[in-house]
């Protein structure tokens, strides 16, 4: 009986630890929905910002927040176009460990009834393009067509991530929402919890023998 628990009690922690490092994420206001809390923005508006909480404008005319103007956000009601008034950057600095491999992942979208020259993004990791510099775009369809976007980076300790416009500068651009940073676990700790799930499966199988 001491065998189960303690071998169960392993696994547990092994698997709180694993959902611990998929929870972590490191992004500030990942999905842009601070500011309609924070400036009650309504329903069908949009506005213009040189910072909401996270981020800050680097270049162009600022971080334009959507509230379900043209297309659904992704998560929640809000939602970043990065062309607002002309193209601009939105960048957040983040506190990573040395050496850690992370995912980032992001939603992007192209702006509904726009075409694919004016909904080009791109995203960059310490000021180096994660796209090679092409971007990415698509064709608006008639309403918002999100697909989750997935790059592995590296930590150097204090990490920048921009995000730009890359398009036709005319104040219609791609969207983005959900953005998060996840750590990649590590292959020691993978090994544990596959050792612990063996552990457990076999002192299970003896007591039922």
């Amino acid at each position: 009986m001491k065998k189960i628990l303690w071998a169960g009690l392993a696994v547990g922690l092994l698997t709180l630890g694993m959902a611990g490092m998929a929870d972590a994420g490191l992004i500030e206001n990942g999905s842009f929905e601070k500011v309609q809390q924070e400036t009650q923005q309504a329903a069908g508006t949009w506005n213009i910002y040189k910072s909401i909480p996270g981020w800050t404008t680097v270049s162009g005319g600022g971080i334009e927040i959507q509230n379900n103007v043209a297309g659904a956000a992704y998560d929640g009601s809000s939602h970043v176009e990065l062309d607002s008034s002309s193209n601009s950057a939105m960048q957040q600095v983040i506190d990573t460990v040395l050496g850690q491999s992370y995912v980032l992942t992001f939603a992007y979208s192209p702006r509904p009834g726009i075409s694919s020259e004016s909904n080009i993004i791109d995203v960059l990791w310490n000021n180096v393009s994660l796209t090679n510099g092409t971007g990415i775009t698509a064709t608006g369809g008639t309403t918002t067509l999100w697909e989750l976007m997935n790059y592995t980076v590296i930590g150097t300790g204090s990490d920048t991530l921009t995000f730009l416009a890359n398009g036709r500068s005319d104040s219609y651009g791609g969207y983005i929402d959900a953005v998060s940073l996840t750590p990649v676990p590590e292959p020691a700790t993978m090994l544990l919890f596959g050792a612990g799930l063996i552990g457990l499966s076999s002192v299970i199988r003896r007591k039922r023998n």
